[in-house]
Parts: structure tokens; sequence; C-alpha cells
């Protein structure tokens, strides 16, 4: 009984080290891929130079990816969700609308200046992706944006932000992490925000 207690163990451990051999191995592949993206264009990156960039022969890169759209949207994921975790804690803070709302967005721009490749490849990538079926990124896009637009109807309803139709603002969200992405400027401060939505937001005395 003892020895196939201690069989069963170490077949867990066994187990369990593959598999974290297998998150690192798509991880590294995810970044071959973000670096041949970045390098050459998501139109001219294929499975050839992913496999090559993310040091895996093509049988390797196939057995965790079983085409480039799949690749891609692996990515798609990893960034919506890193997006996502980033604001969790301050979508739950006790805050007003306008204090909330400029946090958010304030933390969503330092984590897109932190790593330009990868959300300019969130931003891109979607018109590439030809499986569009399988969109498992949204779930956490359509819930960012579902609470991006409450606090702004919220906001609307205290006076804290002109009476604008929540799409409109999250256009104009579009176009600022967009100007993120193509500038050379670090994250902007919380002034710097207020700034660049000055159009959108009342002042807090009025």
């Amino acid at each position: 009984m003892c020895l196939n207690f201690s069989t069963d163990k170490s077949k867990n451990m066994i187990s369990k080290r593959k598999l974290e051999e297998r998150v690192q191995r798509k991880e590294l592949i995810l970044k071959g891929a973000l670096n041949v993206f970045s390098n050459l264009g998501i139109e001219k990156t294929t499975m050839d130079e992913i496999a090559v960039e993310s040091g895996f022969g093509k049988a390797t890169l196939y057995y965790y990816f079983s085409s480039k759209d799949d690749v891609f949207i692996g990515i798609m994921e990893k960034g919506w969700k890193q997006l996502w975790e980033g604001i969790e804690s301050l979508i739950v803070e006790e805050a007003g609308p306008r204090v909330k709302f400029i946090g958010i967005i304030r933390e969503m721009g330092k984590i897109v200046t932190d790593d330009k490749t990868l959300y300019g490849f969130l931003f891109t990538a979607p018109n590439f992706i030809h499986d569009s079926g399988r969109q498992s990124w949204k779930t956490y896009q359509e819930r960012l944006y579902a609470i991006l637009q409450s606090i702004i109807e919220d906001g609307i309803k205290k006076k804290e932000f002109v009476d604008l139709n929540p799409g409109l603002l999250m256009k104009a969200i579009g176009g600022l992490f967009h100007q993120l992405l193509i500038s050379n400027d670090q994250a902007l401060d919380d002034g710097e925000f207020e700034i660049m939505l000055k159009n959108f937001l009342k002042p807090k005395n009025d």
C-alpha cells in the first residue's frame, strides 16, 4: 500500500512538472510570434518563422497551436486577460465615477505603454483572424467595455461627466490608446489624462 501511494504521488509530481513545462513553452511561442509580428507585420508572419523565433521545431509548434490563427487567438487572450486583471481591483474600489474612471483609464494606459508590441497586436490582429467563431478573448473585452460604460452612465447621472452618448466616449478612449501605441511617450498621469479627455469631463466644481 505504501509503495502504491508513493508511486501515485510521484506520478502527480511529474504531471505537475509537465504542465508547467507546457505553459512555459506556450509562453515562449507567443513571445516568438509577437517578435515576428513586430518585425514583419501580421500578414507576413508564418508558422515557420514563429517556430524559428521561439526556438522550437514545427512539430512542437503544431502540438501547441494548430494554425497561425490559433497562435494569434492565444496572444489576444493573453493581452485582454492581462488588461482585465490589471484594472480589476480598481473596479471594486469605493470611489465616485469620475475618480474611478480616470483611475482605470490611467492604469490601462500604463499597461499598454509597458508592452506596446502586445497591445499593438491586440488593436490590429482581429482583422487578420479568419476564424470569427473563436473569439474567446471577447469575454474580457466585453466585460471591460460594459464596466466602463456603466461608470460613464453613472457619472452622467451624477453630473460628473457631460451628458454624452457613452458609445462616443468609448470611441474617444480607443483613439487615446491608439495614440499611446504610436507615440514614444510613457504612461500619462491623472492630470494628463484629464486634459486629453477634457471635452468629455465636467469640471469638478461645475
